[in-house]
């Protein structure tokens, strides 16, 4: 860990590495063009902060207040996000997650049309009321995620783990997926897939 700073000393524009912002109350700062690496903002209030083009990694926010912020052209990589709560005016435009954490976030009712995730656990996430068009998931686990009226369309699911989807309740029509995961799902509908 690095020196110990205050919320105060905070600003866009710098490196921070192995720094500890738990807790800190961050509102409504202008932290844009941020590198943070192996820091942790966990419980932190972030309520409408701006991290604009900022990029994170190995950072856990799990907990943190993200309403109002705004993450334009913003990148995560390993990041620990459990529990982000999305719904409310979060700007995540030209954002990109890789080998993120966000089990149990809340995406209800939220656009993430055209976003890409790589290698991301999404386990028992709310993405219900979301609008996946044209989204990404490679790779990704969104074992026993909530997809009650999710729109797809063009929603690449390949390699990504769907444990606990049902397409008996669930609309899938206008996801890509592979071979191997149509199989399972057809399984899950009770059809046997034989070679003649």
């Amino acid at each position: 860990m690095g020196t110990t700073l205050t919320a105060d000393q905070i600003v866009g524009d710098a490196t921070y590495r192995g720094q500890r912002f738990d807790g800190f109350d961050l509102k409504h700062r202008h932290l844009e063009n941020g590198v943070f690496d192996g820091c942790s903002f966990a419980g932190a209030d972030l309520t409408a902060a701006r991290f604009n083009a900022s990029v994170f990694t190995s950072c856990d926010l799990s907990g943190a207040r993200i309403g109002g912020c705004t993450y334009f052209a913003a990148s995560f990589q390993n990041c620990k996000m459990l529990g982000w709560d999305v719904r409310e005016g979060v700007n995540l435009t030209a954002t990109t997650f890789v080998g993120c954490d966000l089990a149990y976030s809340v995406f209800r009712g939220v656009s993430l049309a055209k976003m890409d995730f790589e290698r991301c656990s999404f386990v028992e996430a709310d993405l219900s009321l979301a609008d996946l068009r044209d989204a990404s998931f490679l790779d990704c686990d969104l074992s026993n995620v909530d997809l009650r009226e999710t729109a797809f369309a063009r929603t690449d699911l390949r390699g990504a783990t769907l444990a606990g989807w049902n397409p008996r309740r669930h609309d899938l029509a206008g996801t890509i997926m592979s071979p191997s995961q149509a199989i399972a799902l057809a399984t899950e509908l009770g059809i046997w897939i034989e070679e003649r």
